[in-house]
């Protein structure tokens, strides 16, 4: 296999993913950690449904485990460099 294949998953003689796999794993990672975060406006239009109070918060609890869910996937595809983009983009000015 080249150094230059494109193709998602294949890797070069070294061992190591292509650059635009790279690159496409660090996009899909950061996209699912965002998605993750949709979960939370659900909660309040989750508490105003007409089912019981056990349903309420068994639908809070697997949707609070599918958001973790997702957030891990996400970290596990953008790797080290999606967590040192995010703690740049987290990181308060000034320190």
């Amino acid at each position: 296999m080249s150094e230059e294949s494109p193709a998602i998953g294949i890797r070069e003689e070294t061992g190591r993913c292509a650059p635009n796999a790279k690159r496409v794993r660090f996009f899909a990672g950061i996209i699912l950690i965002a998605l993750s975060f949709l979960v939370y406006p659900a909660y309040p239009i989750i508490m105003l449904l007409p089912f019981s109070g056990q349903i309420k918060v068994a639908t809070v609890v697997v949707a609070s485990l599918l958001s973790w869910g997702i957030f891990g996937a996400g970290f596990l595809l953008a790797g080290r460099e999606g967590y040192d983009w995010l703690k740049g983009v987290c990181k308060r000015p000034g320190r």
